[in-house]
């Protein structure tokens, strides 16, 4: 399944600049193997701008790609510049993204002279035209990119502005240390901050429209050693809501969570590392049980989907509303499902469990490497083991891997760098030669070789020979190998087949399924 905000393609968008423009679309063969600056250009501009020269052609003007061919302003500039006419062609933005960090790479820039007492300039400047621009138009591209995070990073030389996407964190552009400032006060703002604590760190919530429609983000700042740092989470708010036949689940996996959903009392855990889709999957779960007939109320730090029909709280700890102390509120409100956000410590683990014991289906997640490692993890909380025995239906395991570009994905007959325990079960030889892709990398997908995420999951169903060894308080490793004597398959399992069917890679699977 592809995970974050909207799935906007970079190249059709050039595409379709470039045909309402009247200009010709960037190929690949049209980048030059090396791109020289005219001398004293900043690269700074360039990102800004999203521009860039590529030396003239034949007629003597500068052959310019741009991303958006209405930035007048922007070409004036470089042709100012250069000294010369433009001939410019519309470029995707990650196509210009990577050729602009290339370049960075290999140049050195001198520190931005900061002065030392600017806080008050700075946060009237959070009110200009330029900054609020500046602002709205690195949220647009964030969420054009597919972006789930956007980094604001104070350091000696300016503000470094990075993006999460896939996964994975990717430079944006560099500010001058005033006006970096002047963005992390112009968030708080929005955010409904102090602006005048620089000292602590602060959360909180912005609503706000980028390219036609509403999206909820978390804004969080810290204080660093060079200043105050922003980090913005883009939610999924109110888009589409995520369904159970999406996730991508194997028909055996899907099955036995529709059969533990399908239960009138009990827990679910969905567990994993930060940012492995566990929202994700509950939502769905949520979705699937969302009836008239049903009274649903969740506890949720941030509510990252907003679904119609249920009764959903964000937790605020500032009033001391936590998720113990909301689950206690909630028994007495006549809940059929409940759903908590997370499993923090041993005073949520115990009303938990004695939720779904007191005939109430519970779904909630756990920051764990394993299916059966979340289950350990509880009875590590302090939860009795005869009480997760008789409560626990399923636990289900989780990551997100990229999936492959598949504009520029390689064929490749080769061995698959796996353990050998997952190539047997799959009944391939260790060492034999299998057919598969590997990443290349084009303008698409920004040069990375993936676009997109999935899921890959182990989905762990409690059956009596489970909860004997539960009881008997068998460990992680113990427990996995009976869940796969019975059935379950594995992470790096799903992983391998998502590898065999050209979805993602062998190299991808081992970077997140590290204990496979």
């Amino acid at each position: 399944m592809t995970m974050g905000p909207g799935n906007s393609d970079p190249l059709a968008l050039a595409r379709e600049r470039a045909e309402r423009a009247g200009l010709p679309l960037m190929q690949d063969a049209d980048w030059p193997e090396v791109i020289r600056l005219p001398q004293g250009l900043s690269l700074r501009f360039l990102r800004n701008a999203m521009i860039l020269p590529l030396g003239a052609d034949a007629t003597g003007a500068e052959r310019v790609a741009l991303a958006d061919p209405e930035d007048a302003a922007a070409q004036e500039a470089l042709s100012a510049a250069v000294g010369r006419r433009l001939a410019p062609r519309v470029a995707s933005i990650p196509a210009l993204l990577a050729r602009i960090d290339a370049l960075a790479d290999g140049q050195t820039t001198e520190p931005v002279p900061m002065p030392e007492d600017v806080a008050e300039a700075d946060d009237d400047r959070a009110l200009d035209a330029p900054v609020i621009a500046l602002l709205d138009r690195l949220m647009a591209q964030a969420v054009a990119d597919r972006a789930t995070d956007l980094h604001f990073e104070p350091g000696p030389g300016g503000m470094a502005v990075r993006q999460r996407v896939d996964g994975l964190l990717r430079p944006l552009m560099m500010l001058p240390g005033a006006t970096g400032r002047a963005v992390v006060a112009r968030l708080k703002i929005l955010a409904g901050l102090n602006i005048a604590e620089r000292r602590l760190p602060q959360d909180g919530h912005i609503r706000a429209q980028i390219a036609g429609a509403v999206h909820d983000l978390r804004c969080a700042t810290l204080p660093m050693v060079d200043g105050e740092g922003a980090a913005l989470r883009i939610l999924a708010g109110r888009q589409r809501l995520p369904r159970i036949a999406g996730l991508g689940l194997e028909p055996g996996a899907e099955a036995r969570l529709r059969r533990a959903l399908a239960q009138s009392h009990g827990l679910i855990l969905v567990t994993g590392p930060t940012g492995s889709g566990k929202t994700t999957t509950l939502a769905a779960a949520t979705a699937e049980l969302n009836d008239p007939k049903v009274k649903i109320i969740s506890i949720e730090d941030p509510v990252e989907y907003h679904i119609p029909g249920i009764n959903q709280v964000q937790v605020n700890p500032a009033i001391g509303l936590t998720f113990s102390t909301g689950l206690r509120a909630f028994m007495r409100a006549d809940p059929d499902v409940l759903l908590v956000g997370e499993v923090r410590d041993a005073e949520t683990a115990s009303i938990t469990v004695q939720a779904a014991l007191t005939g109430h289906l519970v779904l909630t997640t756990l920051h764990t490497n394993s299916a059966a490692g979340a289950v350990v993890r509880l009875a590590e909380m302090g939860v009795e083991p005869y009480l997760l025995a008789a409560t626990l239906h399923l636990s289900v395991g989780q990551r997100l891997v990229r999936q492959l570009c598949p504009h520029c994905r390689q064929p490749v007959e080769e061995p698959l760098p796996l353990p050998e325990a997952p190539l047997r079960r799959a009944g391939l030889v260790p060492g034999q030669a299998v057919a598969a892709f590997r990443a290349a990398g084009c303008d698409h997908c920004g040069q990375t070789g993936y676009y997109g995420r999935r899921a890959i999951f182990e989905v762990m169903a409690l059956g009596p020979a489970l909860r004997r060894l539960l009881i008997q308080g068998a460990g992680t490793a113990d427990l996995h190998a009976a869940a796969v004597a019975e059935g379950m398959a594995p992470l790096i399992d799903d992983g391998l087949v998502q590898i065999l069917a050209g979805v993602t890679s062998a190299e991808e699977v081992l970077r997140v399924v590290q204990d496979g």
